[in-house]
C-alpha cells in the first residue's frame, strides 16, 4: 500500500462524502432542514418522504453520480483494489460525519450500495436480494436493513470464489468482506431506529407526492 495514496484517497473520499446532496436538494425545494425532520437523517429517502418524488430522486442520482465520481478518482491515481476499497470506506464516512454539517448527515447507504454493485455486484446482490425478501414478507423497513447489514459481509466473502470481471472489477479477495464489515459496524454505530417503519415505506409507496 502506498501511505501518501492512503492518505489522499481518505482525504478525497471523506470530502467528496460530506457534500449534502440530500440537504441541499431539499433545501432547495421545500426550504426545510432535513435534520429537523422525521428521524432527522440526511438522506435521499428523506428528501422523497418529506418533499416528494421529484426531488428525492435527484437527490438519490446525485449520491449516485458521488460514487462514480470517488471511483474514477481512485482508478486514476491509484486502481488496485485497496484503494478502491479504501475509498468506499471513507467516502462514507463523510457522508455520515459531514464537515458541512457539524458532523451529523445521513447514512452513507447509497455510497455503499452503488459502490460494491460496480466492485462485486452478484455476491453483494445476494444481500439486496435478503433484504428485499425479508421487507416483502416482515413490512419492517429498519428490521429488514439491519439485516442487510449483518449479511452483507458474509455474502460478500463469495467474491473470493467468485466475481466475474465482465461484470465487477474481476479481482478475488477477501478484502471486500472486510470493508463491507466496517461500514455495516459504522451502520449500526450511526443509527437511529426510525418511529415507525411504515413512514420509510412511504418514499416507495402511494404517499409519496
Amino acid at each position: 500500500m502506498n501511505i501518501p495514496a492512503a492518505v489522499a484517497i481518505v482525504a478525497i473520499g471523506y470530502l467528496i462524502g460530506s457534500v449534502p446532496v440530500a440537504y441541499m436538494v431539499m433545501r432547495f425545494y421545500d426550504g426545510r432542514d432535513l435534520r429537523r425532520l422525521g428521524t432527522g437523517n440526511v438522506t435521499s429517502t428523506a428528501v422523497m418522504i418529506h418533499a416528494g418524488r421529484v426531488p428525492g430522486t435527484i437527490s438519490l442520482v446525485g449520491e449516485i453520480l458521488k460514487t462514480f465520481l470517488c471511483l474514477y478518482i481512485v482508478y486514476l491515481l491509484v486502481g488496485a483494489l485497496w484503494a478502491y476499497l479504501l475509498m468506499l470506506v471513507s467516502a462514507p464516512v463523510g457522508q455520515i460525519w459531514s464537515v458541512w454539517l457539524k458532523g451529523t448527515g445521513g447514512r452513507g447507504q447509497t455510497i455503499f450500495v452503488t459502490g460494491f454493485l460496480v466492485l462485486c455486484p452478484i455476491p453483494f446482490i445476494i444481500a439486496v436480494v435478503a433484504y428485499l425478501v425479508t421487507l416483502r414478507v416482515t413490512r419492517r423497513s429498519h428490521f429488514s436493513n439491519q439485516l442487510f447489514h449483518v449479511a452483507a459481509p458474509f455474502t460478500l466473502m463469495l467474491a473470493n470464489l467468485f466475481n466475474p470481471a465482465i461484470l465487477g472489477l474481476g479481482q478475488h479477495s477477501w478484502g471486500y468482506s472486510v470493508a463491507g464489515g466496517i461500514f455495516c459496524a459504522l451502520f449500526f454505530f450511526k443509527q437511529r431506529r426510525d418511529n415507525d417503519d411504515i413512514v420509510q415505506m412511504r418514499a416507495w409507496g402511494t404517499y409519496s407526492r
